[in-house]
């Protein structure tokens, strides 16, 4: 087994760690008989971290060609760990027979989790500079730059509109980093 090996199955791992969180947390509501009060914006970040897993996770494949070291090594378990982290915040814990309220959890959870995720697609971002140098600038990079903002606007705002829109927008940098990036690499 050589390092990439090595670092594929460890970041796979923290990967379907992050993915357990997320299907068995929708798994715990879904099951649950309490009465629960949905929140838009937490919906979709959920369906946004779960597509943002398999994203991120997809492109550790990029860099099998490279001589990695300890300090690489390092820096490719920053961002599955972080978005474990993300993913064990989003869905509440315990769903027993109480009222379950998204808007209250998401709130609660909010500062955390956004950064988490912040950090987390920074890591992402920051990955093929740190890793194989590439330019600072390319096409898919606009897409990484108004991610970035858009989850800092979260971050700094508690307005529920604000929260609906950072939500969508996530999403939406996430379909234009994808289809730039991941479906017309480097």
């Amino acid at each position: 087994m050589d390092l990439f090996e090595f670092i594929l199955i460890i970041t796979s791992v923290i990967y379907a760690m992050a993915v357990a969180q997320v299907l068995s947390g929708i798994g715990r509501l879904a099951q649950s008989d309490a009465r629960i009060t949905w929140f838009l914006p937490h919906s979709i970040w959920t369906l946004t971290l779960f597509v943002f897993i398999f994203l991120v996770w997809w492109s550790v494949w990029e860099f099998r060609d490279i001589d990695w070291t300890f300090p690489m090594y390092l820096y490719m378990v920053v961002a599955p760990t972080l978005t474990y982290f993300a993913s064990y915040l989003l869905i509440p814990r315990s769903v027993g027979q109480g009222d379950i309220d998204l808007a209250a959890h998401f709130f609660r959870i909010r500062l955390p989790f956004l950064w988490s995720f912040l950090l987390a697609a920074v890591a992402g971002v920051l990955d093929g500079k740190v890793l194989i140098g590439e330019p600072w600038w390319f096409p898919g990079r606009g897409g990484h730059v108004a991610l970035v903002v858009i989850v800092l606007a979260g971050i700094v705002s508690r307005n529920r509109r604000v929260q609906m829109l950072v939500a969508i927008l996530v999403m939406l940098a996430l379909a234009y980093v994808m289809v730039t990036r991941l479906w017309n690499p480097r």
